[in-house]
């Protein structure tokens, strides 16, 4: 019996995926966008009576934008999780996670590796 909701767990590539993978990445409509750094300077708004929930709005926005916007976000406040326990119908084991580390092991420093000048150089740059 077989189950069309299944997942395929193997973390290995034939040749032709590994192509198909490069393929995509050299397509410029497939390019990652990285996620924008916020610019600017920003307000804490408190978010409650809790003094640990707070969002942040942007100083600039004109007074009337920033009203509004402070009025939508606590008209739906019941839309945001400040932690595992706020997401309901989701079962934290799929929310959190954990490391598997063994105690009765010793740290081990891995040997250094040193870099070409070239690249000293350019990370000295940066």
């Amino acid at each position: 019996m077989t189950n069309a909701n299944l997942v395929e767990l193997d973390p290995r590539f034939t040749k032709e995926d590994l192509k198909e993978q490069k393929r995509e990445q050299k397509d410029p409509l497939n390019a990652k966008l990285l996620r924008p750094i916020p610019d600017g300077e920003f307000e804490l708004v408190p978010f409650g009576d809790d003094p640990s929930k707070n969002f942040k709005i942007d100083k600039d926005l004109p007074e009337l934008v920033k009203a509004k916007m402070i009025a939508c976000l606590r008209e739906k406040a019941d839309l945001f999780a400040w932690g595992a326990a706020d997401m309901a119908g989701i079962d934290p084991s799929v929310a959190c996670h954990q490391l598997t580390v063994n105690l009765s092991v010793n740290a081990v420093s891995q040997r250094r590796r040193k870099q070409s000048p070239e690249n000293q150089r350019l990370r000295k740059k940066l």
